[in-house]
C-alpha cells in the first residue's frame, strides 16, 4: 500500500483512527511499546476521593457507605485497566452514596464534602483514563493531573460554598429546594468539567 493510499484510509477512519495510526507511527519510529493503560496519579487521586465519599456517607446512613464502597468496587477497576463506563457508573454509586447519606443523619458539611470528592473521584478517573490513552502510561503527565485535579477541587468547593450558603439562608433545615440546588449545582459542575 503506498503513502498516499494509507493517508487516504486513515482519513476515511476519522480523527480518532488517524490519531492512533500517528501514535502508532511514532511507536514504530522509537522502539518503544507505549503502555496506555491509565495514569497513576490520577488513579491514586479518584479512589482516595472516592474512599472519603464512602466514609463521609456511612456517618449518615449504613446503606449509603455500602453504596459507596460499591462505587469504590466499580472505580478500581475502572482507573486501573481503563474502564470508562465502569468509572461512570462508580460516579453514580458514589453520588447515590452521598444521596443516601444525607436523607440520615449526616451533617451538612459532610454531605457537601462527599458531594465534592464524589465528581472529584470521577472527574480524575476519567481524566486518568483520558491521558493514557492520549499520553500513555510513562509519560511526565504529573503537573497536569495535579493543576486538572486542583481545578476540579476549585471548582467543587466554590459550588459546595454556594450551595451551604443556600443551606443557611434557609434555616438550618433540609428543605427540598436546598437538595434541588445541591443537584442543579452538581449538573452545572459536571457541566463546567467538560
Amino acid at each position: 500500500m503506498s503513502a498516499t493510499a494509507a493517508d487516504d484510509a486513515a482519513g476515511a477512519g476519522g480523527t480518532d483512527d488517524a490519531d492512533a495510526a500517528s501514535a502508532d507511527a511514532e511507536d514504530e519510529l522509537t522502539g518503544r511499546e507505549v503502555d496506555r493503560r491509565p495514569t497513576p496519579l490520577s488513579a491514586v487521586v479518584a479512589l482516595a476521593a472516592a474512599s472519603v465519599v464512602a466514609i463521609a456517607a456511612s456517618v449518615g446512613s449504613t446503606a449509603g457507605g455500602a453504596l459507596a464502597a460499591l462505587g469504590i468496587v466499580a472505580l478500581a477497576p475502572g482507573v486501573l485497566s481503563g474502564y470508562p463506563k465502569l468509572v461512570d457508573g462508580a460516579g453514580l454509586a458514589l453520588l447515590g452514596g452521598v444521596a443516601l447519606g444525607g436523607s440520615g443523619d449526616a451533617p451538612p458539611l459532610w454531605i457537601l464534602v462527599a458531594t465534592v470528592a464524589a465528581v472529584v473521584a470521577w472527574d480524575a478517573g476519567q481524566n486518568a483514563i483520558s491521558l493514557g490513552k492520549q499520553l500513555g502510561r510513562d509519560a511526565d503527565t504529573a503537573r497536569a493531573e495535579v493543576a486538572h485535579s486542583a481545578a476540579t477541587v476549585a471548582i467543587g468547593t466554590t459550588t459546595a460554598g454556594l450551595a451551604y450558603v443556600v443551606f443557611l439562608f434557609a434555616g438550618g433545615s433540609r428543605p427540598l429546594s436546598g437538595v434541588i440546588f445541591l443537584l442543579v449545582a452538581v449538573g452545572i459542575l459536571l457541566q463546567a468539567l467538560r
